[in-house]
């Protein structure tokens, strides 16, 4: 018996998402993003938001939020990137549609927007659930 929670323990430690590069992200279909896809006028920053690959939830999609408000649909091994002026604003990312894909609170950071320049995000998962923070670039 000790064996088998062993190995158990040990299968479920590997299930996590895996990074992925943003160039190697495929763009989230234009039909998926709802918002934030014109420059506004004057000053503007870019935010992408940068979903890792890999088994670990790939059954449901993220809903990526900006401000509270609706902004995209997001699967694994996807990026988008949305145009807002320079601040700082809420980033969230909640699980989209229902049954399984259903019930977990979304989550939220502290975003950077800056006048002509790119902010990376990235979202991850494991079997505790997923999460959103700064990108770093593994590879």
């Amino acid at each position: 018996m000790r064996i088998l929670i062993a190995v158990v323990a040990v299968m479920l430690a590997g299930c996590a998402s895996t990074a992925i590069s943003v160039r190697d992200a495929k763009p989230v279909s234009a039909d998926e993003i709802y918002a934030f896809q014109s420059k506004p006028s004057g000053e503007s920053g870019k935010i992408t938001v940068v979903r890792d690959s890999g088994a670990v939830g790939s059954g449901c999609d993220i809903v990526v939020y900006v401000d509270g408000r609706k902004a995209a649909k997001i699967g694994t091994g996807q990026r988008v990137t949305f145009y807002l002026p320079p601040g700082s604003p809420n980033i969230g990312a909640g699980l989209a549609g229902s049954g399984l894909c259903a019930g977990a609170a979304i989550r939220t950071i502290a975003a950077t927007a800056h006048s002509g320049k790119e902010s990376l995000y990235r979202i991850s998962g494991d079997m505790a659930g997923f999460y959103i923070g700064p990108y770093v670039d593994y590879n």
